[in-house]
């Protein structure tokens, strides 16, 4: 049998099945191998509940004797096993540890003649002369072996005749030390510290108050002796403390409130205010009674933290157990997420006299060096596509961010890592989309640090402090982390730096702070200074020596992942409209109104070969959602079935994209909106000049015309009627000549037929004019006509 299967005195048996023969834990004290016996003894951990008893006691039931051979069988047969159990820290204390700890002093004779002023020594002591003439010499120590059975009940009998206390008292002493292992404080009362059963409040009895008397009640007025705690009192006070128990109110101030409410006969007018009328000081709770009373109140907490409020007291009066970086044994291993205001007002990229307001910054490093590896700058509340973004900074290489910021510092000296566990808080990362992007995508995980334990993320909140007072603090345009003072100059008059430019001068400040910074050497590993030392070289304590020393002896344990595979889902999601000239960005957070970016226009040799713009025309698809970096307008990416594609920017602004970003685009916009608006008046006017003008030209241009219509029309009447006049006049003569001519002929030819021959008449024929009277008034009447027509009159 091996060594875990043997059995020894002291050991702890417990059952591990339901038909065990040992039911609950069992001491080992004795084992007598000769006989094969063991003897053991119960261990009251749960108290029992008699039915005839009124309150749960820890009686142990004696001693019992157990086959050695069978529970050795039980025992590897996995039936029982062996286990410890957890006792009372209260028995290791000291004695004087324990007469600090009770509150039920009293000053009585004990047995030895020394005054004792704790009841709960005096008990323990009182029980442990009960059974000291019983127990062996040798149980003072570590030996558990039981006094001689034989003959117990007659030694127990015996022993509560001389005390002349109970047989029952005297065997549970007896079975309570031996059942926790003989130690003496096992004899300890089960209550220390309280006044009652466990969770009830000790009542006051046949009108006696509980307590000491005050000097009023000594001297003989039982009067002044105080109020009589009942429950309802109890109740009040508990109810007052959690209503007016509050950060900013001391607890003074929080029992006379609570007096005012239950103890008071209403408010009488003084000075003109309003004060309450307390009852007498003997007929209310004291303000000892509101401290001991009030904080037991359900949903109540200790003052102290009440008055400090939670994140005051979590912040600077909370007990801490440990650091962030314990149980990280590796480089890349947790990387720390968090943000905090940048401090410095900004202006805007294009126009250096109009601030833009005062950014934040959210920054990833690792926990265990604390190496800045990722950061972004955002001039609104960071969201979770912020937090994303600088996770994809800090997981990819930086050579191109440093090209674009002009900077000639080593890439190397900014390393890439994704780490494979986060620590956040519930900000950024604390959504849907950060959570299922992060854990289920990329296969990381995030730790969310709870509200008020900043210490488990102190690596964070520390850099936040030096960035502060080393970096943003000396900036022109600082806020200093406060608010302006009365009389004190805005510090937005005096900010000096764009976003672009601050955030290379923040590349700067992390590159001084990963390479330049000293650590102190408790933070240098040991293998490295050892290391070190035994090749003779010069230690460089900072952060990127660190990270090198660990990338060269593989503590290193950072994901390696693909960083456009990484780009295609850390990018910030943006909405662009799909133009024969390419993509166009469309404002973030416009809601369902489309404000085109006009400085956003992308588009390469992909984008027109693919038939992304010929069927967004066909079909009337116009939107498309592309990925970009809010700060860096020179690229968009475009996922498609085909991959990931960088499109660039074909904006012919220079500036605009080597140092613009999307807020500055955003600005211009608002800019421009606010100009509408500015200048709608002047603009109106203006529109009004013009329209005026021009319409006063086409009235005077519709004047003029419509006179030389008029005169126009009147000169063709006139042309038209004298046309008409000369045509009749023509007309007529010629009417006339033929009439004339026409009657000569049939006057000629009548006279001659009439001399020759008889003809018949025609009886169709017209008469004929043939007398001569007749043919000289046509004649007259055709010359006068001819008279009036020539003289411009009416025929």
């Amino acid at each position: 049998m091996t060594e875990s299967k043997s059995i020894n005195p002291g050991d702890v048996i417990i059952n591990l099945l339901v038909d065990s023969p040992f039911t609950g834990p069992h001491r080992v004290l004795e084992i007598v191998e000769r006989l094969d016996k063991i003897i053991i003894i119960p261990i009251p951990v749960v108290p029992k509940q008699a039915l005839t008893a009124k309150q749960k006691n820890y009686y142990a039931r004696g001693f019992m004797v157990y086959s050695l051979s069978k529970c050795k069988t039980l025992l590897s047969k996995n039936v029982v096993k062996k286990t410890q159990i957890e006792l009372p820290g209260l028995w290791f204390l000291a004695d004087a540890a324990i007469e600090k700890l009770d509150s039920r002093n009293g000053h009585s004779k004990a047995d030895n003649g020394k005054l004792s002023t704790s009841h709960a020594l005096r008990t323990r002591d009182f029980k442990w002369n009960l059974i000291e003439s019983i127990v062996p010499e040798k149980n003072g120590g570590t030996n558990t072996c039981p006094p001689d059975l034989s003959c117990l009940d007659a030694q127990v009998k015996a022993r509560a005749r001389e005390a002349k206390v109970s047989a029952g008292q005297v065997y549970d002493a007896l079975h309570r030390f031996y059942a926790f292992g003989c130690i003496r404080n096992a004899l300890l009362p089960n209550l220390i510290g309280h006044c009652g059963a466990p969770g009830k409040y000790r009542l006051a009895k046949n009108n006696k108050k509980l307590g000491r008397k005050n000097a009023a009640a000594e001297s003989g007025n039982e009067d002044l002796a105080g109020l009589i705690l009942t429950e309802e009192h109890i109740q009040n006070i508990q109810d007052g403390y959690v209503m007016y128990v509050r950060p900013g109110t001391t607890v003074s101030q929080a029992f006379f409130l609570m007096s005012a409410a239950f103890y008071s006969t209403g408010y009488s007018e003084q000075h003109g205010h309003l004060v309450p009328n307390l009852l007498p000081a003997h007929c209310r709770p004291t303000q000892e009674n509101f401290k001991t009373h009030g904080p037991r109140a359900e949903n109540a907490t200790h003052a102290a933290r009440q008055v400090l409020g939670e994140g005051e007291w979590e912040r600077d009066y909370r007990p801490l157990v440990g650091k962030a970086s314990d149980g990280i044994v590796t480089i890349g291993q947790v990387g720390s997420l968090d943000a905090s205001p940048v401090d410095v007002n900004l202006v805007s990229c294009c126009d250096p006299l109009q601030p833009i307001g005062v950014g934040r910054g959210l920054f990833v490093r690792d926990v265990l060096s604390g190496l800045y590896l990722g950061w972004t700058i955002g001039m609104k509340g960071l969201g979770t596509d912020d937090a994303k973004l600088a996770i994809l900074r800090a997981a990819t290489d930086k050579s191109g961010l440093l090209a674009r910021h002009k900077l000639d510092l080593p890439p190397e000296d900014f390393p890439s890592l994704f780490f494979t566990k986060y620590y956040s808080d519930n900000g950024e990362l604390r959504s849907a989309k950060g959570i299922r992007t992060i854990g289920r995508t990329l296969g990381s995980r995030i730790h969310f640090v709870p509200s008020g334990r900043a210490d488990l993320n102190s690596i964070s909140e520390s850099g936040h402090h030096t960035r502060h007072s080393k970096f943003d603090h000396r900036i022109a345009g600082t806020t200093k982390g406060r608010q302006k003072k009365r009389g004190e100059t805005s510090p937005r008059t005096h900010a000096l730096l764009s976003r672009f430019e601050y955030t290379r001068q923040l590349i700067i400040w992390i590159h001084w702070a990963n390479t330049k910074q000293a650590l102190a050497l408790n933070c240098i590993p040991s293998e490295m200074r050892r290391e070190y030392a035994l090749n003779g070289q010069t230690l460089n304590p900072t952060r990127i020596e660190v990270f090198r020393w660990a990338q060269r002896n593989g503590y290193i344990s950072g994901k390696p992942m693909d960083s456009t595979y990484l780009r295609a889902h850390l990018l910030p999601r943006f909405t662009a409209s799909i133009r024969r000239e390419g993509l166009i960005l469309h404002r973030p957070d416009s809601g369902e109104r489309v404000e085109l970016l006009h400085g956003a226009r992308f588009n390469s040799r992909y984008l027109t070969q693919s038939s992304l713009i010929k069927d967004a025309l066909s079909s009337g698809q116009k939107y498309v959602e592309v990925g970009a970096d809010p700060e860096d307008l020179s690229h968009v990416y475009l996922t498609d079935m085909d991959g990931c594609h960088a499109i660039p920017n074909i904006k012919d602004d220079p500036i605009l994209i080597s140092e613009g970003s999307i807020a500055d685009l955003c600005a211009i916009n608002q800019a421009q909106r606010i100009s509408n608006v500015e200048s709608a008046s002047q603009r109106d006017q203006d529109l009004a000049y013009l329209d005026a003008c021009r319409n006063e030209a086409q009235a005077d241009a519709k004047i003029k015309k419509a006179a030389a219509k008029r005169e126009n029309d009147s000169a063709k009447q006139r042309a038209t009627t004298a046309n008409i006049r000369a045509a009749q006049a023509v007309d007529q003569k010629q009417h006339l000549d033929n009439v004339v001519a026409y009657s000569s002929q049939v006057s000629s030819a009548s006279v001659s037929s009439t001399s020759t021959r008889e003809t018949v008449p025609d009886p169709t024929a017209q008469p004929l004019i043939n007398t001569p009277t007749k043919v000289t008034r046509l004649q007259d009447h055709r010359m006068n006509r001819l008279l009036r027509l020539n003289n411009g009159g009416l025929g």
